[in-house]
């Protein structure tokens, strides 16, 4: 499995992510690629050297460039696994879970999603505003987007994909909900959902900004276009 962590800034918290995750996938042939977005911090720097002795984990320093979700796209296009992971590097998903994930599509399923909002998922601490902006985005990509109705938790930011289907896609990332992108552009794989409870960062700054919002917006208008369009065609 190759394992795609997007960065930007995240020095405190990467090495115990790959470490975690490199110890959860330890019976399974894996491979972790951190996508970094020329971090001002020095994140692919501290990765360079802390791994540079192993050929499990490599680092993919994009210069001039910023996305989570095009970084994801530019890990998908470096991976070599026949399944990828999509983890966020602030330990706010748990890497333990990766083998649940990455058996449940090896039982016949495109997608795995971590989910927070199916029995036995949940969100750990929040604030009761960032609850509700959750919840009506979820809501917002349900309604704008047919594939996604099925799915209770089609923003989650952590899922495994077998690697063929995203050869059959042509993806156009845009802001950081790759998930829904998927979603759209691979209209009817095979989806499971895996409960996990999502939980705070501990260190670092959030990425999160009324900027995200506003492209999250533009970005669920593109999707909701191209899927009704499919859809009459």
């Amino acid at each position: 499995m190759s394992v795609i962590i997007p960065t930007y800034n995240e020095a405190e918290n990467i090495l115990q992510a790959i470490d975690r995750c490199l110890d959860a996938l330890a019976d399974h042939p894996s491979e972790i690629i951190v996508v970094d977005d020329d971090s001002p911090d020095g994140t692919w720097r501290l990765v360079e050297r802390r791994y540079d002795a192993t050929d499990h984990v490599r680092v993919l320093r994009r210069e001039g460039a910023r996305g989570l979700a095009t970084a994801v796209a530019y890990g998908f296009a470096h991976a070599t696994a026949d399944c990828c992971a999509v983890i966020d590097a602030d330990l706010q998903h748990p890497p333990e879970l990766l083998p649940v994930l990455v058996d449940t599509v090896a039982n016949d399923v495109d997608i795995a999603i971590a989910s927070r909002y199916v029995s036995r998922g949940g969100v750990a601490v929040w604030p009761w505003h960032r609850r509700v902006v959750s919840y009506g985005a979820t809501v917002l990509a349900r309604l704008c987007i047919p594939s996604a109705r099925g799915v209770a938790d089609p923003l989650s930011g952590y899922f495994v994909v077998r690697r063929d289907l995203l050869r059959e896609a042509t993806l156009s990332p845009t802001g950081y909900k790759i998930l829904l992108e998927l979603l759209t552009r691979c209209d009817g794989a095979q989806v499971r959902e895996v409960p996990y409870v999502f939980v705070d960062r501990r260190n670092g700054d959030s990425k999160l900004s009324s900027r995200e919002y506003l492209e999250y917006l533009l970005h669920l208008a593109k999707l909701s276009y191209h899927s009704h369009r499919r859809v009459r065609a």
